[in-house]
């Protein structure tokens, strides 16, 4: 039996307020799923890498001698400190250092004016 032509607004309000919703746990699942690669990766020594949002994809240039150039950042990455990447792209995790002291604020006191790189990941043909 069709709706009543009366209740038809309500449905089609419902209808989209579902693809909505659908929509929406759709695309905060992909951008938890696209970080979620980094929550295991660990550097060479077995630290962990990831902060939770302090890793990502970078483009990269192998110089001749072996190390990584990366242009974002005009910083040039050590060879021997490369790990092996989790998905043949580059992948950069960078930290900003905060000392252990707070501002008169109550804030903690950032150290560095540009992110430290805690590691690298390259893909393993890239060298």
């Amino acid at each position: 039996m069709a709706p009543a032509p009366a209740r038809l607004p309500f449905v089609l309000g419902m209808v989209l307020a579902v693809a909505v919703i659908i929509l929406a746990i759709m695309t905060v699942s992909n951008t938890v799923l696209a970080h979620d690669i980094y929550s295991t990766l660990r550097d060479r020594d077995g630290h962990l890498c990831c902060g939770g949002q302090d890793c990502k994809p970078v483009k990269a240039v192998v110089l001749p001698d072996g190390n990584y150039y990366l242009p974002e950042s005009d910083e040039t990455i050590s060879a021997n400190m490369a790990s092996p990447s989790p998905d043949e792209r580059f992948h950069l995790c960078a930290y900003y250092p905060i000392a252990n002291e707070f501002d008169g604020w109550g804030g903690p006191v950032i150290r560095a004016d540009k992110p430290e790189t805690r590691c690298f990941f390259a893909p393993m043909h890239s060298s």
